[in-house]
């Protein structure tokens, strides 16, 4: 399921623009004190880490996810993080005979 990517503009809102964008970077900010990359959300790191089964971010996407539908797989930044791409999902069904 491909979800478009948000946008942190308001078109003919430039108010509403501004403040999305001040939070926005204050999120990011958040990001780098937890130790995340610079210009990644921490909506972003939660979605990944989630993806990689991590307790912790399931929940807390799950009260995202309640409060914004599919708010964490719309928040993720394939080409920001540590190491991009590292938690993109395999194109493979993954195999059970491997060792």
């Amino acid at each position: 399921m491909d979800l478009p990517q948000e946008d942190a503009t308001v078109p003919g809102k430039p108010i509403l623009s501004y403040f999305r964008r001040l939070f926005v970077a204050a999120d990011q900010l958040l990001n780098v004190v937890f130790g995340g990359h610079e210009d990644e959300t921490i909506s972003s790191r939660i979605a990944k880490d989630r993806r990689r089964g991590k307790a912790f971010a399931c929940v807390l996407c799950r009260i995202l996810d309640w409060l914004d539908p599919h708010h964490c797989e719309k928040a993720i930044e394939k080409d920001e993080g540590k190491r991009p791409g590292q938690y993109d999902r395999p194109s493979y069904p993954p195999r059970s005979d491997w060792s």
